[in-house]
């Protein structure tokens, strides 16, 4: 399982065409990958509807 900051590191490297670490895990590979692909579809979609600086972001969990 992929932890929450964790996934905030990968969305962050993926949104900037940083390449991944060669030692990540299946599992990180594969999130990376969708974030990749997200993050393309996110702003081919948002130029359709003319927003401007589309946005992609994971919520931070909060521990209580």
């Amino acid at each position: 399982m992929i932890t929450n900051k964790r996934s905030q590191e990968l969305l962050m490297l993926a949104t900037t065409g940083k390449p991944l670490n060669k030692n990540a895990t299946e599992e990180e590979k594969k999130f990376y990958e969708e974030c990749k692909h997200d993050y393309k579809v996110m702003h081919e979609t948002a130029k359709k509807h003319g927003i401007k600086n589309p946005i992609l972001e994971i919520p931070m969990e909060v521990d209580f």
